[in-house]
């Protein structure tokens, strides 16, 4: 194998294959990126059989073949190279030489035949959606992901196809058990994604999706076999999805609620930043003094100190001669939310202190995010 290729074309690569490769040391061909020429290019792959990435990059090929490379060290080196064109040459014994200028470097791989085989694209029930949707969706829904190693039902993002008079969207859905987010967008009319019962893909499959969509206008989803394929252009991934079951997320839904505020979202965000401060992992609750026309916001670490701040909140709907109204939450709950949120007012709806609360922008009925309160 020889190839000439420019330094930052390769950059691009090495990038996606970096955050794919198995970084636990399973199997030490999950280490490596594989690298096949075709007529005028290179594939780039790279899996942890959990996730898979192919990408095409242009290259002058002078001599056709396969190798593989750790991907760490490759990246490593191949950023701290001069800009300019790059020459890869394989040799028999795995080993790749990269040549510039005065400077040689050679890297041991292993044998192109071991690297496992990666899927294939789903021909059929294929649909194109703008990239910027589907990222704007993971970065509203991934902050609630469990992070918890035992709650494998929870250690993903729900999608789901959700067909409504308004038309059909796509659902996704995220929890941790403490508090729920969702988000629906209208998917386009022309194509079909079939989900089926809906399907959950691991937090870090998330991640990549998001890193894979950075730069491109539209990307088309396809199912099958139980993995979720994603293109853009000359690029693939492919995402093993989870086999749990997602719990039955509506039943946590409130039908309605007793109260609804609104509150300058960029005030209660700076509140809730100054207490999150103080805040540590025995103290971490807020309470909330709901009134007609304000919330006093108190909080008390007895190993940190404590606060007060006065804010202003317009009871909206409600009965008034029921309040004040006391609750307690995370902080860090309510901020996570109001963080991707973009709108100048929120909303904030609750029925007691028992109860999920719910957050939501005026404009948009289709994202909203429940948090359950503490018992403080």
């Amino acid at each position: 194998m020889q190839v000439n290729i420019e330094r930052e074309t390769l950059l691009k690569g090495i990038s996606h294959a970096l955050g794919v490769v198995d970084k636990r040391g399973s199997l030490p061909i999950l280490s490596h990126c594989l690298l096949q020429t075709n007529g005028n290019g290179v594939f780039i792959s790279a899996t942890d059989l959990e996730i898979s990435f192919r990408g095409f990059y242009p290259a002058e090929v002078a001599e056709p073949g396969a190798l593989t490379v750790q991907a760490g060290f490759f990246n490593n080196l191949i950023k701290d190279l001069p800009k300019g064109p790059l020459a890869l040459v394989g040799t028999d014994k795995a080993t790749m030489e990269i040549r510039t200028g005065d400077s040689h470097y050679q890297l041991y791989g292993l044998s192109a035949a071991e690297f496992p085989a990666l899927p294939e694209t789903a021909a059929e029930n294929l649909v194109e959606v703008e990239s910027r949707l589907l990222k704007e969706m993971i970065h509203k829904t991934i902050f609630s992901v469990s992070g918890e190693d035992l709650q494998f039902n929870l250690s993903g993002i729900f999608w789901e196809k959700v067909e409504t008079d308004e038309g059909i969207f796509l659902r996704l859905v995220s929890t941790d058990g403490h508090r729920l987010t969702l988000v629906d967008r209208l998917l386009p009319e022309s194509g079909q994604l079939d989900l089926g019962e809906g399907i959950l893909v691991p937090f870090k499959a998330m991640r990549e999706i998001g890193r894979f969509l950075d730069g491109q206008e539209k990307v088309t989803l396809g199912l099958s076999k139980k993995t979720l394929a994603l293109q853009a252009a000359d690029k693939h991934l492919f995402i093993r999805l989870l086999d749990r079951k997602f719990p039955e997320y509506r039943r946590i839904i409130p039908e309605g609620f007793a109260y609804r505020f609104s509150v300058n979202r960029k005030e209660l965000t700076d509140t809730l930043k100054r207490i999150a401060q103080l805040s540590s992992d025995r103290f971490k609750g807020v309470i909330f003094n709901l009134a007609a026309d304000s919330a006093e916001v108190t909080f008390a670490n007895p190993d940190v100190g404590e606060g007060r701040e006065l804010l202003t909140m317009n009871l909206e709907s409600g009965d008034a001669d029921q309040l004040p109204l006391e609750v307690g939450f995370n902080a860090r709950y309510l901020l996570e939310p109001l963080q991707v949120m973009a709108s100048d007012t929120v909303f904030l709806e609750i029925n007691d202190r028992d109860h999920p609360c719910r957050l939501m922008e005026p404009g948009d009925a289709h994202y909203f995010s429940l948090v359950m309160p503490m018992s403080l």
